[in-house]
């Protein structure tokens, strides 16, 4: 296996930047690190070479480039990778215009656990307990908008972000095992269960799509880990199994 590090530097939110420093100062290792595997490069948020584990600090969903990039990661041996996803639980949000602030407001977000799997459900990687683990970090987050016109010929003002900040982190949930995803399950589930027996059993908050939606976002992503097997039908439902 070709492997090769070198160190570079790149635009980031502050969010993004504080968060790496977090990792930074508790395991150690080097930021802005680059992975050379078969000819190809991976840029690495924080790389604890000692440990041999790459941290990698994610906000969107995990599709596309992303689980391509973790699925070569996984191609250098013994290589663990610590996926960071921060999740948005209380916003303040000030805009301005040519540096003068023209509000500030403050938003409690409808995020929880099941927010997180809303962005797995785009993972296409198989989870690897000793290999691979999620801290999910739910953060206060400081959001800065500059105005930039007004949409269409009336009067609404439009703004776009130009800055994310870290104000505080809350609280970590870290899944490093297959139980600790099992975890999330309710209780009194049967072995063989549907999206609709999960769905009577977990507390979602937001829309009724949204509570509707949810269950099929977790048994998918829990079947695309390898953690949930479908098993059977219950009618048109699919039936899952641990």
């Amino acid at each position: 296996m070709d492997t090769q590090t070198t160190h570079f530097s790149r635009n980031q939110t502050w969010l993004h930047q504080k968060l790496k420093h977090r990792y930074l100062n508790e395991v150690g290792g080097s930021e802005e690190a680059s992975l050379q595997i078969n000819g190809r490069k991976y840029r690495i948020d924080v790389l604890d070479e000692e440990r041999n584990t790459a941290y990698e600090i994610h906000r969107s969903n995990f599709g596309g480039k992303f689980s391509e990039k973790i699925r070569g990661l996984l191609k250098l041996p013994k290589l663990k990778i610590v996926i960071v996803h921060p999740i948005v639980i209380n916003q303040k949000v000030t805009r301005m215009n040519q540096g003068k602030i023209l509000g500030v407001s403050y938003y409690n977000k409808r995020s929880d656990i099941y927010t997180f799997f809303e962005k797995l459900v785009y993972f296409k990687v198989e989870f690897i307990p000793q290999r691979m683990e999620f801290d999910v970090v739910f953060i206060k987050e400081h959001v800065i908008k500059e105005f930039v016109g007004f949409y269409g010929r009336g009067t609404r003002r439009k703004y776009e972000i130009v800055q994310r900040d870290l104000l505080n982190i809350e609280k970590v949930l870290k899944f490093q095992t297959k139980s600790d995803f099992i975890s999330i399950l309710p209780n009194g589930l049967p072995d063989a269960f549907t999206n609709r027996d999960l769905a009577e059993r977990l507390e979602i908050k937001g829309s009724q799509r949204r509570i509707q939606r949810v269950p099929g976002i977790i048994t998918y992503s829990l079947c695309i880990l390898g953690i949930l097997n479908r098993v059977g039908t219950r009618g048109r439902a699919h039936e899952f199994s641990i």
